[in-house]
Parts: C-alpha cells; structure tokens; sequence
C-alpha cells in the first residue's frame, strides 16, 4: 500500500476550497461537482482530496492508499471488514474496509482515470506535473 493524499469530507465545498487557498494550497482538479484534488503550487501530484458525500462523512477524513488493482485486493483480502466494495468514482476505482480499530482505509486505483484527471487540471499546473 502507498499513500496517495488525504481525504477530508466537508459540507461546504467552495468555502472549503477557499480555505486551503488561504494556507497555500491550489486546485489541481475537479473531477465532479462534489469532490476536488488540491496541492501546492510546486506538486505534481494532490497532497489532499475534499469531497462533499454523506457517507464519506460518515467515515470521516483519512488517508487514500494506491493498492493497484482494487478489485483484485479486494478479493485476496476477503476476510477484512468491508465497508464499500469496489465501485467507480470520478478519481477511479475505489473500496473502504475498516482496520481493528474502526477507523476507514480507503483504497483508489487512479491509473484508469489519470488521463481523465490531467485533462480536468487547469493548464498553469499542468505545466508544473
């Protein structure tokens, strides 16, 4: 597993997006209406993802973790604690189990959406990754 970026749910997407603005970081992409990819200036890839869903929230912020192919994790790791089975989300292929503790990981395979995402960036930080 790799960490990729942070995940943080929020209510208020563009107020949200405006307060990272303040500390210096930038959006990198917006993959829907509901969910946005930011990093610094100087970043090739997002540092931290906000994301207005419900049951995000209800999982609460955490980190995202490349794993490959999720599909194919999911099925060597049957035994984990599932809480959403692979499905597709506008940054990719995307599943959740829970650790011992009951706190959400959260995997994403963005390599089928990558070139999806690169077009979504605006040109000025294209030209940075």
């Amino acid at each position: 597993m790799k960490l990729l970026f942070e995940l943080r749910p929020v209510e208020h997407l563009d107020a949200s997006v405006d307060y990272y603005r303040d500390l210096g970081l930038v959006p990198m992409s917006w993959p829907d209406d509901d969910t946005v990819l930011l990093g610094s200036d100087r970043s090739e890839r997002p540092t931290l993802m906000l994301v207005r869903d419900p049951v995000e929230s209800a999982l609460r912020s955490g980190a995202i973790y490349e794993v490959g192919d999720v599909d194919a994790f999911y099925t060597e790791h049957r035994g984990l604690d599932w809480l959403v089975p692979p499905s597709d989300r506008s940054t990719g292929r995307y599943a959740v189990f829970a650790d011992r503790t009951g706190a959400a990981v959260r995997l994403l395979d963005y390599r089928p959406y990558e070139q999806r995402i690169r077009d979504l960036t605006p040109p000025a930080l294209a030209a940075v990754s």
